[in-house]
């Protein structure tokens, strides 16, 4: 039996060489499966059978990778930040400290004159930078792994400009129509090992940026132990705990409120900035923020299986998914850097026997500076990154980037009433006595439901205290399928459905309406009626009225009866209904429109319960209502709607169009200002080394922060 561990990693010096590792672990006959999501620094592994611990793993991953990796196992409800200023930071920018003071001094000293001195300053300014980049192309060769990486292409292009220099010199070579100087061949290293700097900044800022975004979790707990407050690691709390959460204070595990009373600001799981107030005996969810009040809180779920805690866990696995784009760039990495390896020597070539060999190999040097597709590599998988967080602020989890791809597709959205587009909560809208007055009949009533946990009987007497009426019981009786019957203050009362009366021999008109009946009888006599009904969520026709504009046609799938989903599609402005729908007849009717559909278009499920969880597994993409509602649906679906706003349906398609059009964007740009260096290169418009390390790691940096702008990106 498989089983699957989370990793930890970080080090690597380009999502290439993370790409790389992730070809060579899916080729392991222990693997059953690896992913690497480069931006969020996890390592998903599926083993075939027993798992190798991290230190063999790190062994096996040496085998293909000299990059000195740091991996562990994640532990539950552990916060990730990507480390920015490491020592491998700081030393690098002494490198490029040293060889720039050697590089300007020798400039200034010896100017354009050429001799021994100069070029020996030269060749260990160049060293003190490069080593470590000639020792990966070393370690590839020796390895015999594929050597054409970015690594080559700059070790070939720095030591191509000083052999070009010297030949030049000597006169082994013309010279070409501009100087060419051993000092480019220390610029090319030296300007991009400044680009990974500012590349290596703007990246660990960006994965920083989006965690923190949408990471809310509490960093301490104030912990009630004999009547003193003590803080704690938020991970340390055990069910039936007691804690107190403050004013400001982040809530840092679901609980159940034992005293006091305040006001919750829960837009950190639902995205919606309503405040929430809460009182003595609601429950208070994690990563919810209190705004006013105090609430001391009794600890019902431990850290680990908290609601935020679940949440980030989700979003923070959605790299294990990868989008289309994703899986097209780094395929097309693999071909595209030897394809522009080979185009910058065959340029050479022709170029030398055509014109000028000092000319023609100094451009083809260029080329292969430029080429380098790392803008593309490390700005489309951050993007889909951001997108997911920015879902995550707006209170959506799309648990794979992937999902993302899906929903800019979607054509048709079957969706459940009851608890999706409807609150899933009974509401009295009728309450109709028969020769008595109201207040009698309704004490009836409350005295028939007061002892019932039936979820009728609760919508009855909702705040209600029908304490002292349930204690008058006698012979109480709750009748399956029925209702309910009793002997209250010696009078016989009855309440349910139509049937219930039929079967006491009570005379009664059934009632047609699109709502639950509950007929009440006292002593033989009927004694009138109530209508219940399950109330349309706010902005439920908003969501239709939108999917209607983006194209997407719904469709209503229920198990209710025929008017009360008539009348429930009329108000949200559904057109195709059906109703008496058993769970595997919903499932159905995903299964002929997947089969049916003529186009690409995604076909989509929104529900809310274990009956939907078939036809959520079943649809092109799945939505689960509420993050703390069924588990089986919310651990089946794709998409998660927290707190059971349908809207953020819509939003979460916003999203997702939004994040692809930044991923196509940055994909086009770069590697159209890629291929308009190379050709002012090849034209004779550019002719130093400056312009295309710039079109690399300051392209990389510009397509980064691109990404990043995402999750600050408004939806209306």
């Amino acid at each position: 039996m498989s089983k699957k561990l989370i990793y930890h990693i970080s080090g690597f010096d380009c999502p290439n060489c993370a790409a790389k590792v992730e070809r060579f672990l899916n080729k392991q006959e222990c693997v059953l499966s690896a992913t690497i999501d480069y931006s969020n620094e996890r390592l998903y592994i599926s083993y075939r059978d027993e798992p190798l611990n991290t230190e063999e793993l790190i062994s096996l991953i040496k085998k293909i990778e000299d990059d000195p990796l740091r991996i562990e196992k994640l532990a539950n409800g552990k916060k990730q930040n990507t480390p920015i200023f490491t020592s491998k930071f700081w030393i690098m920018l002494a490198r490029i400290i040293v060889s720039t003071i050697i590089l300007v001094v020798t400039k200034i000293i010896f100017k354009d004159d050429f001799s021994i001195t100069a070029m020996i300053l030269y060749f260990v300014a160049a060293a003190i930078v490069i080593y470590d980049i000639v020792w990966k192309v070393i370690q590839n060769i020796i390895h015999l792994r594929n050597p054409i990486d970015m690594h080559l292409l700059l070790t070939i292009s720095s030591l191509g400009v000083f052999t070009l220099s010297l030949l030049v010199q000597y006169k082994v070579l013309q010279g070409a129509g501009f100087p060419i100087d051993m000092m480019d061949g220390v610029l090319v290293i030296v300007l991009y090992q400044v680009g990974e700097l500012f590349e290596q900044i703007a990246v660990g800022k960006s994965k920083n940026a989006i965690s923190n975004a949408i990471d809310l979790r509490a960093d301490t707990a104030n912990l009630v132990v004999n009547k003193k407050v003590t803080q704690v690691k938020p991970e340390t709390l055990k069910v039936g705990d007691t804690i107190i959460v403050r004013i400001g204070e982040i809530i840092p595990a679901d609980g159940e409120i034992i005293d006091g009373e305040g006001t919750l600001d829960m837009s950190s799981l639902t995205g919606e900035p309503m405040p929430v107030d809460i009182t003595l005996g609601m429950n208070a969810l994690s990563g919810s923020i209190l705004r006013s009040g105090s609430i001391t809180m009794r600890v019902n779920k431990v850290f680990a299986d908290s609601t935020i805690s679940k949440i980030l866990e989700l979003v923070q696995s959605s790299g294990e998914h990868k989008a289309k784009a994703e899986k097209f760039i780094t395929k097309f990495a693999r071909i595209y850097t030897p394809a522009v390896f080979v185009l910058g020597i065959i340029f050479a070539i022709i170029y030398g026997l055509t014109i000028n060999w000092s000319d023609g190999i100094y451009r083809g040097l260029a080329i292969l500076v430029v080429s380098c597709p790392c803008a593309i590599v490390i700005s489309v998988p951050l993007a889909y990154f951001a997108g997911i967080g920015l879902a995550s602020k707006r209170g959506v989890v799309i648990k794979g980037a992937n999902y993302l791809d899906t929903l800019c597709k979607m054509g048709v959205l079957f969706i459940d009433k009851t608890g999706t587009l409807t609150y899933g909560n009974f509401e009295v809208s009728e309450v109709v006595p028969n020769g008595i007055k109201k207040e009698e009949f309704l004490e009836y009533l409350y005295a028939a439901e007061s002892r019932s946990n039936h979820p009728i009987a609760k919508a009855i007497v909702l705040h209600k205290n029908v304490s002292d009426l349930a204690l008058k019981q006698k012979d109480y009786q709750e009748v399956p399928g029925l209702g309910i019957s009793t002997n209250y203050n010696g009078d016989l009362i009855l309440a349910g459905n139509y049937k219930l009366m039929q079967n006491n021999g009570i005379f009664v008109e059934e009632i047609e309406t699109d709502g639950t009946v509950i007929y009440v009888a006292k002593n033989g006599s009927f004694a009138g009626y109530i209508v219940l009904k399950d109330v349309v969520r706010d902005r439920a026709k908003l969501l239709i009225s939108k999917l209607d504009k983006l194209g997407i046609k719904t469709i209503l799938l229920s198990g209710d009866k025929l008017s009360t989903v008539e009348a429930v599609s009329k108000q949200v402005g559904i057109k195709e209904y059906h109703a008496h729908l058993l769970p595997q007849e919903k499932t159905k009717y995903v299964e002929d429109a997947i089969s049916n559909k003529k186009d690409n278009r995604a076909v989509a499920f929104a529900g809310d319960g274990i009956n939907d969880t078939p036809s959520i597994i079943r649809a092109d993409i799945g939505f689960a209502m509420g993050g703390i509602g069924s588990d089986m649906a919310v651990e089946s679906a794709d998409v998660v709607i927290m707190q059971d706003h349908p809207l953020k349906i819509y939003d979460s398609i916003v999203i997702a169009k939004k994040t692809k059009r930044v991923a196509i964007f940055n994909i086009i740009f770069s590697l159209a200002i890629k291929l308009a260096v190379i050709i002012l290169l090849m034209t004779k418009v550019i002719s130093n080394m400056e312009i295309p390390i710039f079109a690399d790691t300051g392209l990389t940096v510009l397509m980064t922060l691109n990404s990043l702008l995402i999750i600050f990106r408004k939806i209306k």
